[in-house]
C-alpha cells in the first residue's frame, strides 16, 4: 500500500515475534485513522540495499512511529539491536536538515517504561516520549491522540472504538479472512496483513 507524503507513516520498530502484537496494533490503528503504514517489510528487491530502501521510505513519509523499547540483548549475540535508534536518527536528520517538505515531518516515539530511554539514548532527553508498557491498548490510545493533535482535516475515531474494532478483527474477523484466503497464520506477511485490515474496515 502506498499513499501520499501527507498520509504515509513510517513504522520503525522491532520485527521479532515477541513484538508482533504491538506491531499489529500499530498497523491497525494507522489504517483505522485513515493513514497508510509504510515499512521496510513491504519491499523485497535484491538489487536494492536495505539502507537505501529505508532512507527512501522515510523520505516518502510525513509521519513516523518509532519504537525504541527493544533494548535487551539478543539471545545469540548478547548484544542489543541498534536499528531502531539509527532509523530514528535518519528521520530526525531529515526533519532538521531536509527541504521544506521534509521539515514537516512529525514523530511519535515509544519506549516501554517511562524515562528508560535516558539510560541508553540520552541525546533525546527533553523530547516527549510515550511509554506503552507493552500494552496494545496504550499503543492505540497514544497513536490516536497523536493524530488528533497533528493531522489536519481528518476526523479520528475515539480510542475506545479503535480498541474494540482491533480485538474484534484479531479474534473474530481475521481468522475467517485467513480461512477464506487459504492462509495459515504464519504465512501472513506485512502487505497481506495491511490488505486484510483494509478489507475488514471497508466492509464495516
Amino acid at each position: 500500500m502506498k499513499g501520499t507524503y501527507e498520509e504515509s507513516v513510517f513504522i520503525n520498530c522491532s520485527f521479532d515475534s515477541d513484538f508482533n502484537p504491538l506491531l499489529n496494533s500499530i498497523v491497525f490503528t494507522l489504517l483505522s485513522c485513515g493513514f497508510v503504514p509504510r515499512s521496510a517489510m513491504e519491499e523485497d528487491d535484491s538489487s536494492d540495499s536495505r539502507l537505501d530502501k529505508i532512507i527512501r521510505l522515510i523520505k516518502s513519509c510525513k509521519y513516523g512511529v518509532h519504537d525504541i523499547s527493544r533494548t535487551q540483548s539478543d539471545k545469540i549475540t548478547n548484544l542489543p539491536r541498534f536499528n531502531m535508534p539509527f532509523e530514528l536518527g535518519i528521520f530526525w536528520g531529515l526533519k532538521k536538515g531536509g527541504n521544506k517538505v521534509q521539515k514537516k515531518k512529525v514523530a511519535l516515539i515509544f519506549e516501554c517504561e517511562k524515562y528508560a530511554y535516558q539510560k541508553y539514548l540520552s541525546d533525546i532527553n527533553g523530547v516527549d516520549i510515550k511509554a506503552h508498557n507493552n500494552s496494545v491498548e496504550a499503543v492505540i490510545k497514544h497513536i490516536r491522540n497523536w493524530f488528533c493533535t497533528n493531522a489536519e482535516n481528518k476526523i479520528i475515531p475515539p480510542a475506545s472504538k479503535i480498541i474494540q474494532n482491533y480485538y474484534e478483527f484479531s479474534i473474530k474477523r481475521l481468522p475467517l479472512i485467513l480461512e477464506a484466503a487459504h492462509f495459515k497464520p504464519n504465512e501472513v506477511m506485512f502487505n497481506d496483513y495491511c490488505r486484510f485490515i483494509d478489507l475488514a474496515l471497508n466492509k464495516t
